[in-house]
């Protein structure tokens, strides 16, 4: 008798724990048996060998590989709702000039410089043009925010452009002046490593139906507002101090965000 009730003792406590396990693998919950008999302790088996495989339920460890391409392109239409509208105001862009044929815009090189020269786009770009899937973020663009985009953008290299004009020794700055006056000051050195292009084409189109304006200067890893419009003159200067370079004085320095476009699979 006392054996038997020591087996029955056995199998109820195999039984909570096997009931337990069940539960949190969302198994189906397993009816409880009375604690007594050897019927008891039979179903305590036939449960245990279902609770191998809950179990295994509970330990499975899901792997898989994480990848992401930036080979998704932002439509012009939502470009031009951010970059012309609501990111204006935060990056302090100004209002883009309107040309009926902006490959015949007119860009002067000069300052410090072997050759000064003027050409159009057009010309800078039959000899030169690059096209590139690039970023464009403001400054300001919190965690999780919609002042990104990353677009299909062609233009004229800011190097090849200086390249031609023939850059003197000691030259640190470059300013790029546009159509209304306006002044964007950066280091030399940083509009080359940061494969600047004075772009003319959005997404295959031209800037009036995204960014808005002419020409506009895209940079890798560069807030928006650095972004210069309607460019109709580059200077290269030699300065005592070379401008600082873009966000190195900011209180919140620009982090693009990042998009995960393929989910893991096991």
């Amino acid at each position: 008798m006392k054996d038997l009730k020591a087996k029955g003792r056995a199998a109820a406590g195999v039984l909570a724990s096997v009931t337990m396990i069940a539960s949190m693998s969302a198994a189906p919950a397993l009816a409880a048996q009375p604690a007594d008999g050897a019927a008891g302790a039979d179903d305590a088996r036939e449960v245990t060998g279902e609770n191998a495989v809950a179990t295994t339920m509970v330990k499975a460890r899901a792997e898989g590989t994480f990848s992401y391409d930036q080979d998704t392109v932002t439509p012009n239409a939502t470009i031009r709702t951010l970059f012309q509208k609501a990111v204006r105001a935060i990056c302090g862009a100004g209002i883009p000039v309107a040309s009926e044929n902006p490959l015949g815009w007119q860009i002067t090189v000069s300052g410090a410089v072997d050759d000064a020269y003027t050409a159009s786009v057009g010309e800078l770009a039959d000899d030169t043009a690059v096209q590139q899937k690039m970023t464009c973020t403001c400054g300001g663009n919190p965690a999780g925010g919609r002042a990104i985009v990353t677009a299909d953008v062609k233009g004229v290299p800011v190097e090849a452009m200086l390249a031609r004009a023939g850059v003197q020794p000691g030259a640190n700055a470059v300013t790029f002046v546009s159509a209304d006056g306006a002044e964007t000051m950066l280091p030399l050195g940083y509009v080359v490593g940061r494969h600047g292009v004075l772009s003319y084409e959005i997404n295959e189109e031209d800037l009036s139906a995204s960014v808005g304006g002419n020409n506009q200067l895209w940079m890798t890893r560069t807030p928006a507002n650095y972004f210069a419009r309607d460019v109709v003159e580059i200077v290269v200067s030699v300065e005592d101090e070379a401008p600082a370079a873009p966000g190195e004085t900011d209180e919140h320095p620009n982090s693009p965000n990042a998009g995960v476009l393929a989910g893991a699979q096991e």
